[in-house]
């Protein structure tokens, strides 16, 4: 009876176990155009049959399709699909029947996906400038991708002034297209949520006519025998014909002619040799494409002298006068290439001149305490223009010099400077003498010097990291000079002037003497302890007597102040004589 019972038991909970049917793989994703299978079998046990169920719950034959395959067994039945199409999308069931009639199901939703792809036909496209424009961009995918639109790496905005819109199929579309459209413009599509994404780009040439850049305005100045260049930049699309006329004349064969090409922009030079009167005219440049055509108007004429230098000024010495040329209120169209300076005594007909090139000049050799006059004239290609009004400066008495100008520089080694002077003004006698001082920042005194006949100082042997300052006077034979005050500082010491590897350290005078009184105090306590052991004195027995109250083993002392004598003590052992002997004695 209890053997039935656990039989019955064991029956109920097989058939009470929960079959379980699945399909493999778990996702339904299928690429357009590609094969993949699905298996459905049921995890535990058999099955007496498999069938599988369209979306629209129609069974699916094993040979009623050549895209859908099936292949069944005991155990599993495999559902093959070919050439996959958006039209299969929707939930597959899986039946099976068990061997007790009962029937499982297990589904699978089939999604069809495409990644996405750009496809653009011309890779390079030409617009006529103000013409609509649309780029092309033929975008797959499934789901639709999300299309966007750079140029030249830049996000393109669709909305604002409504001349750029992206059309339903995708396409960009540029109304009025101007020159500064152009560019490379990329076609971007993505699908976000499987992070998939495609691009391709086209370039965008606008074609347009000639236009001019930076027309001159201002008429060109030369003058015989100088020969000129003109020239005529142009921007086009495509490139222009640029002709070059004077009074109706064609100058291809009468001037040079020459041709820089930077594209987009194109530089025509016509080369003028002004060799007569007619060379001073209009000239005509006229560019021409399949699109347009510009023209511009350029003036030669003859160049004139400079107008007078404007603020002439001087700075009066005893023997020097330094002088300022202002520049002319006019250059007469071609560049000042310098000046004319000139003076004399106020007392005298004849001028002296020099030549500058700058718009300021010293004027040496001068008397002193003397009235002097002086002008300038500016010249350029075209000659010398006039000279400006006398201006009227008198040179100083002969006195000290000027303060001198100072500077340092730091010698190869590094801890010496070597000071330069410079003289401003002689005060009309000649520099005799410089006198230096110099000091560290902190010291309170001066080191006092002077150097004749050069003008340099060398500091040696300087504090490394330390900053000096320094006092300069030039002398004459009048007197000093008003102090130059200079500071300057030291480097760090080098590491090979020290205690590098390999070199040798400095030792310093208390170094030296630490050294000698190591060695005295050694001598000292050899003395000493030999004076010990063979004389019974010295400092140590001196110690080993007075604060350790030792005394000499083989005697005994009395104090001599008592008159008292020594008694020394002999103690004789005897094999036959038993006892002992002592004898006294002084």
């Amino acid at each position: 009876m209890l053997l039935a019972i656990c039989v019955l038991f064991l029956v109920t909970n097989t058939r009470a176990v929960k079959v379980r049917l699945s399909i493999a793989p778990p996702s339904g994703l299928i690429r357009l155009n590609q094969d993949k299978s699905f298996v459905c079998k049921v995890d535990k046990g058999e099955a007496e049959s498999f069938h599988w169920f369209r979306p629209d719950g129609e069974e699916i034959e094993e040979d009623e399709d050549d895209r859908f395959f099936l292949k069944n067994s005991e155990y599993n039945s495999q559902l093959t699909i070919l050439r996959a199409q958006t039209t299969d999308n929707g939930p597959y069931r899986c039946e099976a029947e068990l061997d007790d009639d009962r029937p499982i199901t297990s589904t699978i939703t089939i999604t069809v996906i495409q990644s996405p792809k750009v496809r653009i036909v011309d890779s390079d496209l030409e617009f006529n400038e103000l013409s609509d424009a649309v780029l092309g961009c033929n975008v797959t995918g499934i789901p639709p991708p999300t299309v966007t639109w750079t140029r030249d790496g830049h996000v393109i905005p669709l909305s604002g002034d409504g001349r750029r819109s992206r059309l339903p199929n995708n396409s960009l579309q540029i109304r009025n297209i101007l020159v500064s459209d152009a560019g490379t413009y990329t076609c971007h599509a993505k699908i976000i949520d499987r992070k998939e994404e495609d691009s391709a780009s086209v370039n965008v040439i606008i074609k347009y006519a000639p236009k001019l850049v930076a027309p001159v305005t201002k008429p060109l100045s030369t003058w015989l025998g100088n020969p000129i260049n003109i020239s005529c930049p142009i921007l086009s699309h495509p490139m222009a014909n640029i002709t070059w006329t004077r009074g109706g004349l064609d100058l291809r064969d009468i001037f040079s002619i020459f041709t820089v090409v930077a594209t987009p922009e194109l530089t025509s030079t016509l080369e003028v040799t002004v060799t007569s009167e007619a060379d001073f005219a209009t000239y005509s440049c006229a560019a021409r494409n399949e699109l347009g055509t510009v023209s511009g108007t350029i003036s030669v004429q003859e160049a004139a002298t400079p107008s007078p230098p404007q603020n002439l000024q001087a700075k009066p010495h005893s023997t020097t006068i330094q002088v300022s040329v202002g520049s002319p209120a006019s250059d007469g169209g071609v560049p000042v290439l310098g000046y004319h300076l000139q003076w004399r005594q106020e007392t005298a007909s004849e001028w002296t001149t020099v030549i500058i090139e700058s718009d300021t000049s010293k004027l040496t050799g001068l008397q002193p305490y003397t009235l002097y006059q002086l002008r300038a004239a500016a010249f350029n290609g075209k000659g010398l223009g006039n000279y400006s009004d006398p201006l009227s400066a008198r040179t100083l008495s002969i006195r000290e010099p000027d303060r001198p100008k100072v500077f340092a520089k730091n010698e190869s080694q590094g801890n010496s400077f070597r000071i330069y002077f410079e003289d401003e003004d002689s005060g009309g006698s000649p520099i005799t003498q410089y006198n230096i001082q110099y000091k560290e920042e902190q010291a309170k005194q001066w080191i006092n010097d002077s150097v004749n006949g050069t003008n340099s100082y060398l500091l040696q042997d300087l504090k490394w990291v330390t900053t000096y300052h320094v006092q300069v006077k030039a002398k004459n034979q009048f007197n000093l000079s008003r102090t130059t005050f200079f500071n300057f500082s030291t480097p760090q010491e080098p590491p090979s002037s020290s205690s590098a590897i390999g070199g040798h350290a400095k030792v310093g005078t208390g170094a030296i003497i630490g050294i000698m009184m190591m060695i005295f105090l050694v001598l000292l306590v050899a003395v000493d302890v030999t004076c010990y052991y063979t004389n019974k004195c010295g400092i140590l027995m001196c110690i080993s007597i007075n604060l350790l109250g030792r005394q000499d083993p083989e005697a005994k002392s009395l104090d001599q102040g008592t008159g008292s004598a020594v008694v020394r003590t002999i103690t004789v052992r005897d094999k036959d004589t038993p006892g002992t002997v002592t004898s006294n004695y002084p």
